[in-house]
């Protein structure tokens, strides 16, 4: 499959060159054996994510959704085979929060437009391997998906960031996932299609010895075996590397996680003067048991700590020996600013942050769009992002490139990603090589070290007040893919835009050819 193909054509239609001369066979239930093999391929990569949390069934999910797009489908409709899949993936992963969330109706069905889109997108990808004796199967599809979602991390906050990359699915597995530091979240991403891709090959290979006259896949058996066995290859090295890269520094900053239980089913919402109280006292707490960092949940305060109001923080982080970043919102000119505002245990504001991805769906406004913050204090430096901040690659590596070898998230968090967007976090650690500490309003607090292993966290459904203490390692802040940034997905894109050439070149050439 060729995504940039597909993107410049823009069509799902059955190709010019593809043969129509013969009448098809069984079209309706090609059509419903098909659909009903992408739509488990899309309950598959669903419940491999946190919730059922079935990983394992990542690297094979897609399986039955290449077979139905490139052996059981009719050619007109072969793109549904992907579309399906990955619209199903999207709904099981995404609805849930997108239900809670004070969003739009048509975002709630935020899958059926992403299996729209692709469907639209990889309509042609059939023709082109058919053309082209199905060479580039094994990449062409990876290198195209790694690349649009690079692209749409990129893109503006609409595109979800990083929601939905299957990378996620193995966030508890630490020990597989060190090479992140080196590739960023692509590199898993691409390992795991390649794995899925490589099985489809051997399997479309040996189905096409018994094909039915419609479906002419044309896999060589022995390039499929090679394209398997590449992969295995590259699957150990992956994993022998990684536990090369593991490491167990030593834990020397304890930190906090305020969690004030904002908006939890039994008690309702809570006011902010009540909230703050709340705040102020398991600050205490936690500064009673030794935390220096103490990390306040995104938006908790509805004043401007830097007005006279934050006399009050001020006060409480200068008692307590503290460093504290506590999230604040105001609405000015009907914008509502979503910011985190920093207090040295001598009481100075240190400054206050920005969200530089604020979620404008649900009405957030940010001016301080790519201006980070790094301070400095006796453990190291540090520095805040803010909920949504955390799901985009940019916000903790800039952090990161400042300096930061800790990094204070503030969230607020709907119920339906309680179990999901703290895992997240595991990746941003791994990349940048920091530690992080995410205090969220209700849900999902975590603790997380440098390799994305979670050193503590209190993840409850049904919401909840809590004060999590844990102690971290001070991280580095250093790592390749700091360094270099999201090189894989440009060269995915490159490699994207390559066979989009490919494509129309071998296009032209086989209608020049047939006329």
């Amino acid at each position: 499959m060729t995504l940039a193909e597909d993107a410049t054509t823009g069509a799902a239609a059955a190709p010019a060159d593809e043969p129509s001369s013969k009448p098809q066979s069984g079209t309706a239930a090609r059509i419903i054996g098909g659909v009903l093999l992408a739509a488990l391929s899309g309950v598959m990569a669903g419940v491999a994510f946190e919730g059922p949390h079935i990983w394992p069934l990542i690297w094979i999910a897609f399986v039955p959704a290449l077979v139905a797009q490139y052996y059981v489908l009719p050619h007109r409709w072969s793109g549904l085979g992907l579309g399906i899949a990955i619209g199903i993936m999207f709904q099981i992963y995404l609805g849930p929060g997108l239900s809670d969330g004070d969003v739009g109706w048509y975002l709630k069905i935020y899958g059926f437009w992403i299996a729209l889109i692709v469907w639209l997108i990889v309509g042609r990808s059939r023709s082109f391997h058919e053309r082209t004796g199905y060479r580039w199967f094994l990449i062409s599809a990876p290198l195209g998906w790694v690349a649009i979602d690079f692209l749409r991390t990129t893109a503006t906050e609409v595109a979800a960031g990083t929601w939905g990359m299957v990378a996620y699915t193995m966030y508890d597995r630490p020990a597989f996932l060190q090479p992140v530091s080196v590739f960023g979240i692509h590199g898993l991403n691409l390992l795991i299609f390649l794995v899925n891709w490589g099985l489809a090959g051997l399997l479309l290979a040996r189905l096409q010895n018994r094909r039915p006259a419609w479906s002419p896949v044309a896999i060589p058996w022995r390039r499929a075996v090679v394209w398997a066995s590449s992969v295995a290859v590259l699957v150990i090295a992956w994993g022998v590397s990684s536990v090369a890269m593991l490491h167990h520094p030593a834990a020397t900053l304890r930190v906090a996680a305020i969690q004030p239980g904002s908006w939890t089913a039994a008690g309702g919402d809570i006011s902010g003067a009540t909230e703050l109280r709340h705040d102020i006292a398991q600050t205490r707490v936690a500064a009673a048991q030794g935390a220096k960092l103490v990390v306040w949940r995104e938006a908790g305060l509805d004043f401007d700590p830097q007005g006279p109001r934050g006399a009050v923080i001020s006060k409480l982080a200068k008692q307590t020996h503290t460093y504290i970043a506590a999230g604040w919102h105001a609405t000015e000119d009907g914008k509502r600013l979503n910011e985190v505002a920093t207090f040295a245990p001598d009481g100075k504001l240190l400054g206050t942050y920005g969200k530089t991805h604020p979620g404008t769906f649900a009405g957030d406004y940010s001016d301080w769009r790519g201006h980070y913050l790094v301070y400095q204090a006796p453990f190291g430096k540090f520095g805040s992002i803010i909920c949504f901040d955390l799901d985009f690659l940019d916000s903790a590596r800039s952090v990161a490139k400042l300096g930061a070898q800790v990094i204070a998230v503030s969230s607020n968090d709907v119920q339906g990603i309680a179990d999901k967007h703290y895992t997240h976090l595991v990746f941003r650690s791994i990349e940048t090589r920091t530690s992080s500490v995410k205090a969220d309003s209700t849900y999902d607090s975590a603790a997380i070290d440098p390799y994305g292993r979670i050193l503590a966290r209190h993840v409850t459904p049904d919401g909840s007040a809590y004060t999590l203490v844990a102690d971290v390692p001070v991280g580095s802040g250093k790592s390749t893919y700091v360094s270099l940034g999201d090189w894989l997905g440009w060269v995915a894109v490159a490699a994207t835009v390559g066979f989009g050439v490919l494509s129309v070149v071998t296009r032209v050439r086989r209608r020049r050819q047939t006329a």
